[in-house]
């Protein structure tokens, strides 16, 4: 068998095998972000919630597919009416970044809770 025809056949055999990228494969890209839930060190206050936080970014028009609390991991001073480093996170599209950011929300690394 020719060399080009043995190439011609891996090629033709591989090419399923492929991972389809995010375009021909419909799936959007997603990015985290987040905002400080307002919580501060000895008040009895929760701060504000997921679902309220949530509500602005979707009353934006961007979707929100997925929501947590989490914290900054910042060694911040445990004072009383210091801030305690509470954050809501939230997973959105990723070409919604830009009206989160003008929202108040910043970006989050995915790999954040790969080490939590």
């Amino acid at each position: 068998m020719s060399r080009e025809l043995c190439l011609a056949l891996s090629v033709a055999f591989l090419l399923p095998l492929a991972p389809a990228s995010s375009q021909q494969s419909g799936k959007v890209e997603s990015a985290l972000v987040y905002k400080p839930d307002g919580t501060r060190h000895c008040e009895a206050t929760q701060g504000e919630s997921l679902d309220s936080m949530a509500a602005e970014l979707i009353g934006s028009d961007i979707a929100v597919h997925s929501r947590r609390k989490s914290h900054d991991g910042r060694e911040g001073i445990a004072v009383c009416g210091s801030p305690t480093g509470g954050i809501n996170v939230y997973e959105i599209d990723q070409s919604d970044l830009p009206l989160a950011s003008q929202l108040g929300f910043q970006r989050l690394d995915p790999s954040w809770f790969d080490v939590r």
